[in-house]
């Protein structure tokens, strides 16, 4: 469903659970902290509504039990739609939940005219890469920054991926 300001406590949570578990071999806990605390602060989250009411932004979160387990979130750039977020607890990655939101999200860019859309993934968050590229993204290295890698998705070459998962979760 599409993120509420009253989901912003709940979507730094999971930040700072996805960010723990996707980056403690990378970063020192007190960086990912700092980071989370600056980048997904609830004021700055809820913030983002008035974007995604104007239809500039898409901003969906997924609930399992009433509680926000993740949460997608893609918007323009000046060279194109980019997806900025897509984080799951990590007790729901691989049910399927991440793809779910994934195809809203692509709804969106679609629905906007545009052909396909881009994000930057750390070099080393190697569960990241698998699962866009199993979402039919391609890595454009010519187009990689410091640390992360480009990694783009064009719907003309969209290939279909799994959707499954035993638990019972709403978005």
């Amino acid at each position: 469903r599409p993120f509420v300001a009253a989901d912003a406590i709940a979507v730094s949570q999971v930040a700072l659970e996805a960010w723990r578990f996707t980056y403690q071999a990378i970063y020192e806990e007190a960086v990912i902290a700092s980071f989370v605390q600056t980048h997904y602060a609830p004021v700055h989250l809820a913030a983002l509504v008035s974007q995604m009411q104007s239809g500039h932004m898409f901003f969906h979160v997924a609930l399992h039990q009433e509680q926000v387990v993740g949460y997608c979130h893609l918007g323009f750039t000046p060279r194109g739609a980019e997806l900025f977020r897509l984080y799951l607890r990590p007790l729901y990655i691989g049910c399927g939940i991440g793809w779910a939101l994934l195809q809203q999200g692509e709804a969106f860019v679609l629905a906007h005219g545009l052909d396909g859309y881009f994000c930057f993934v750390h070099h080393q968050n190697e569960v990241g890469k698998r699962f866009y590229l199993r979402r039919g993204f391609r890595h454009v290295a010519a187009q990689d920054r410091e640390e992360e890698e480009y990694m783009e998705k064009s719907f003309a070459e969209e290939k279909p991926g799994p959707d499954s998962c035993e638990r019972e979760s709403e978005l």
